[in-house]
C-alpha cells in the first residue's frame, strides 16, 4: 500500500528564525518580538498573574521559531512601533479586529491589507488610543512605507522582504539588502548578487575595502556601504 504523501510546507512558512535573530534583522527589541509572537506574562495592579496573548501566530510556537511570513508581519508591525509606541494590548485588539473584518489568518500581509485593512486598523486603533487626525495620517503612511518593502508574487504572496537598513524608516531608504527564504537559508543578502551581508561585514573587518568588494561582486560601492550599515546596526 502506498504511503500517504505528506503535505509540503511552503518555504515561506518554514520555521527558521529564533526571536533573537528576527530582532536583529528587523531592528526590534527582542522582548517586543517575543511578546508579539509568543505572548507575555505580567501581573495586574493587584499582583494577580496574567498573560497577554500573542499578536502574530508563529510558525512553531512550541519550538519558538518564526517563518519568513512571520518576519513580514513583524516588519509591518514595526512600522507603528518605531514612532507611535502603540501598547501591545491595543495592537492585538486592532489586529484581531482587522482579522475578523477581512476574514484572514494573517491580515497584516494579506493582499487586501493595503487597500482597506490599513484604514480598518487605523480606525480601530484611533478609537482605542484617541489618535488625532494628523496621527492617523502618520500611522497610515508608516504602514504604506513598510508594505512597499515587501515583494509579492502574482498571487499576492510575500516572497521577498527588504528590511530597513537605517534607523529612521523612510521612503528614501535603498533596497540593497533583501531577505529571501530561497537564498542563503533566508539570511540577509545583497539584493542584486545574493552575497550574504555577514560575509561583506567579515571581509571589511578583515581589512578589505569597500572598493575592493564592490569590484569583486560587480556592484556599486553604495550597495556595499548599505550592507555594512545593515550589519553594523545589527551588531549594535
Amino acid at each position: 500500500m502506498a504511503k500517504p504523501t505528506e503535505k509540503r510546507v511552503p518555504v515561506f512558512d518554514i520555521p527558521a528564525y529564533p526571536a533573537s535573530e528576527a530582532s536583529r534583522i528587523l531592528n526590534l527589541p527582542v522582548a517586543t518580538v517575543k511578546a508579539w509572537c509568543f505572548g507575555q506574562a505580567y501581573r495586574s495592579a493587584s499582583g494577580e498573574p496574567k498573560r497577554f496573548q500573542p499578536v502574530i501566530r508563529p510558525a512553531d510556537a512550541k519550538g519558538r521559531l518564526l517563518s519568513f511570513a512571520n518576519l513580514c508581519e513583524l516588519h509591518v508591525l514595526s512600522a507603528i512601533r518605531r514612532r507611535h509606541k502603540v501598547p501591545l494590548p491595543k495592537v492585538r485588539d486592532s489586529v484581531e479586529y482587522v482579522r475578523s473584518q477581512l476574514g484572514a489568518d494573517r491580515p497584516l500581509i494579506e493582499r487586501d491589507f493595503r487597500t482597506n485593512g490599513i484604514d480598518l486598523f487605523v480606525e480601530h486603533a484611533s478609537h482605542l488610543l484617541n489618535v488625532s487626525r494628523k496621527g492617523q495620517e502618520a500611522l497610515r503612511g508608516d504602514f504604506e512605507l513598510a508594505l512597499a518593502r515587501i515583494e509579492r508574487d502574482r498571487n499576492g504572496t510575500p516572497i521577498r522582504l527588504f528590511p530597513f537598513s537605517r534607523t529612521s524608516a523612510g521612503a528614501e531608504q535603498p533596497k540593497s539588502v533583501v531577505i529571501d527564504p530561497r537564498l542563503s537559508f533566508g539570511r540577509p543578502v545583497l539584493s542584486n548578487v545574493a552575497v550574504p551581508t555577514e560575509v561583506i561585514h567579515d571581509r571589511f573587518r578583515a581589512g578589505d575595502s569597500v572598493g575592493e568588494m564592490a569590484k569583486d561582486y560587480g556592484v556599486d560601492e553604495k550597495e556595499i556601504e548599505e550592507a555594512l550599515r545593515f550589519e553594523q546596526r545589527r551588531a549594535a
